[in-house]
């Protein structure tokens, strides 16, 4: 028994280096954490959806940034 790392993306595993092995064989995936990638798209997607919250709010009531922030620490 041996260990590969690789990545998932869109349903395929990618193995970063080359198997050793010839012939078939069984093996387990474990999935260990999102890759580097996949936390910069969160972190990327977070922050676009709290632009557009910001931006909705704005652009709805007319109000201040820091109103639209008074008014969400009051609705807490």
């Amino acid at each position: 028994m041996f260990s590969v790392q690789g990545v998932y993306t869109d349903g395929t595993v990618i193995i970063n280096d080359p198997v050793p092995v010839n012939k078939e064989y069984d093996v387990i995936i474990t999935f260990l954490k999102p890759s580097e990638q996949a936390k910069n798209d969160i972190t990327r997607d977070m922050k676009i959806a709290a632009l557009n919250r910001i931006t909705g709010v704005l652009s709805d009531n007319a109000i201040t940034l820091e109103e639209a922030r008074e008014q969400r620490l009051a609705r807490q």
